[in-house]
């Protein structure tokens, strides 16, 4: 009867610590490194409690791009400098659309896009090279607005 009883008693705490183990892991603290099975990295500053960005939604953000350790592209520090785009129907560079459709009103992340999911051996003009790895160390999502019925296939909403 003591050796059922220890059984027992054993099983129910291996299932339990596997409960808890599970649960813990699906939550991600502010700086801890997450990253895609496409090779994006970010990590969370602050968690957002608001609503989610899913495809179509309109969405105002403060960005600060660096390529290199040198700021190429800077929203954070100018008023009214809010970065405005719709979801998943912008033109925007992959990395950029993985990465905020992960997101929510709130957020405040810093993310790391490998080439691939930036401008790869193209680059983009004078300001990025070819292949290089883009870092947001400021992406700070401040507005989300609910997904209009319509999007144009131009990504502007009518």
């Amino acid at each position: 009867m003591k050796v059922l009883s220890f059984v027992l008693i054993a099983i129910v705490l291996t299932l339990s610590s596997c409960y808890f183990t599970n649960n813990a892991s699906n939550e991600v603290a502010p700086g801890d490194t997450i990253q895609t099975a496409s090779g994006l990295k970010y990590l969370y500053i602050k968690r957002g409690d608001g609503l989610k960005i899913e495809r179509g939604c309109k969405v105002g953000t403060y960005l600060s791009l660096k390529v290199k350790d040198s700021v190429v592209w800077n929203t954070n520090e100018l008023p009214d400098s809010l970065f405005s785009f719709i979801a998943d129907s912008t033109r925007l560079i992959k990395g950029f659309t993985e990465v905020s459709l992960l997101l929510r009103e709130g957020d405040e992340i810093v993310a790391i896009l490998p080439d691939s999911l930036a401008y790869g051996a193209k680059g983009a003009g004078d300001v990025i090279p070819p292949h290089a790895t883009l870092v947001y160390d400021v992406f700070k999502v401040v507005r989300v607005e609910a997904p209009e019925e319509a999007i144009e296939l131009s990504g502007e909403v009518k």
